[in-house]
């Protein structure tokens, strides 16, 4: 009896360890399967850091490239800057001079005319069959009552082309510089009037200067109005205004 216990004891013992090896094979069976898992997954992250790391130097190969052409870039508006800067400058100096020279022309060009006289007034055809220079030379005595003769080097009519009810400008030059003002001077001091219109001498001046001082026609006006306006200068343009006694010049209406 007692050795049938102790067998069967053994047999349970044997039984409960064949159980507690197959628990363990099937738990290291589970275990298996996920080390199998974290090695797929580990070679996904070799993988995967691989690429990232292909990536990065890709990366580093278009900074390197992009700091490159940034340098040459800079290097490029660098130049570009200084070669605005010697444009600039040249360019200021080729305004004052192209100013300079405007100006030196447009005295110029008055001083060439300024033995000349233009006239309003005289409708077309008025001298007839005459030539036009003799008509104004007899005229210019009678509309200033003087027995003093002039000299005329040439006289004709604007070159714009005759409108209906609108007389060209004649344009009168004079040899003898003091002729011309006698004659300018002297037209400021009488209102002639011939065939019903009204005669006015002008001086002769460049389209710029007419500009210039075209300007000024409404604070000329009110000057003129008050008694206050004593002509203009040209070379620069100035208007010239009587003011406590003293002669003041004004280089622009906002200042007048």
């Amino acid at each position: 009896r007692q050795r049938g216990a102790a067998s069967i004891d053994s047999m349970c013992d044997l039984s409960t360890v064949l159980a507690e090896l197959r628990s363990l094979h099937s738990e290291f069976g589970g275990f298996g399967n996920k080390l199998d898992s974290i090695d797929n997954r580990m070679g996904e992250m070799t993988k995967s850091i691989a690429s990232l790391e292909k990536n990065i130097a890709e990366v580093k190969q278009n900074v390197a490239a992009n700091a490159t052409r940034l340098e040459e870039a800079e290097n490029r508006i660098v130049t570009a800057e200084e070669l605005l800067e010697t444009s600039m400058a040249n360019l200021a100096k080729a305004l004052k001079r192209i100013s300079y020279l405007e100006a030196k022309t447009d005295d110029l060009e008055n001083r060439g005319r300024r033995k000349n006289l233009r006239l309003f007034g005289i409708r077309e055809n008025a001298e007839g069959q005459r030539p036009l220079l003799g008509f104004i030379r007899e005229m210019l005595s009678r509309w200033l009552e003087t027995d003093r003769s002039f000299i005329i080097e040439r006289a004709h009519r604007t070159l714009a082309p005759p409108k209906p009810n609108q007389h060209r400008a004649v344009l009168i030059r004079f040899p003898n510089f003091q002729d011309r003002e006698f004659v300018f001077r002297s037209t400021k001091q009488r209102n002639i009037e011939c065939d019903g219109n009204k005669k006015i001498f002008v001086q002769d001046l460049s389209a710029e200067t007419i500009r210039q001082r075209a300007e000024f026609d409404n604070i000329r006006k009110a000057f003129a109005e008050k008694g206050l306006f004593r002509g203009c200068q040209y070379n620069p343009c100035k208007m010239r205004i009587l003011h406590k006694g003293k002669i003041q010049l004004f280089s622009s209406p906002k200042e007048a």
